[in-house]
């Protein structure tokens, strides 16, 4: 292992435990703050699910208790992201012998070998980017789905002023 991955390693650890502890939380109500968000567990953080996975995909799914979507689409980017770093890197480290090859041959194999990382790098971006949409598309799909199942059917217990109790049900069509 070379000393250059070394950071490349530390980052992504930290990362990945960044995650793990902002994830899956929802954010508690402070003081002042409407205590009907705290009691329904909504996060009072202002970012919604669909958000949250713009900014880190799967980060919606696991604020929506989707763990399975969300640990596979966040798997799934930083296994794509962690490729395409490191073809990348071998490319440029390619790139470089290319430059300071002694012989056409030599020249041509490193060239050769530049080209094969850079284009597996772009393929990891691409595929990356195809994650990220599909979990964009997933937690939109989750979020609407979700505010229509409220919107058709409602049910309420309400208190009276003078201490009565009345039940609500409303479902639209």
């Amino acid at each position: 292992m070379s000393a250059a991955q070394d950071p490349l390693q530390r980052g992504f650890c930290l990362c990945f435990c960044f995650l793990l502890l902002v994830g899956p939380g929802t954010a508690a109500a402070a003081p002042g703050q409407d205590q009907e968000k705290a009691a329904a567990g909504t996060s009072t953080s202002g970012f919604g699910p669909l958000e949250k996975s713009l900014i880190i995909p799967g980060w919606g799914q696991l604020s929506e208790k989707r763990y399975g979507e969300g640990i596979a689409f966040l798997s799934a980017e930083i296994f794509c992201l962690t490729l395409a770093i490191v073809n990348n890197h071998r490319g440029n480290e390619n790139y470089s012998l290319y430059q300071r090859a002694a012989s056409s041959e030599e020249a041509l194999r490193y060239r050769q070998l530049t080209e094969k990382y850079d284009t597996r790098r772009n393929e990891f971006l691409l595929a990356g980017a195809a994650v990220w949409a599909l979990n964009l598309l997933d937690i939109y799909l989750i979020v609407n789905g979700k505010e229509k199942k409220e919107k058709a059917f409602t049910f309420r217990i309400e208190r009276g002023a003078n201490r009565t109790l009345s039940l609500a049900v409303a479902y639209r069509f």
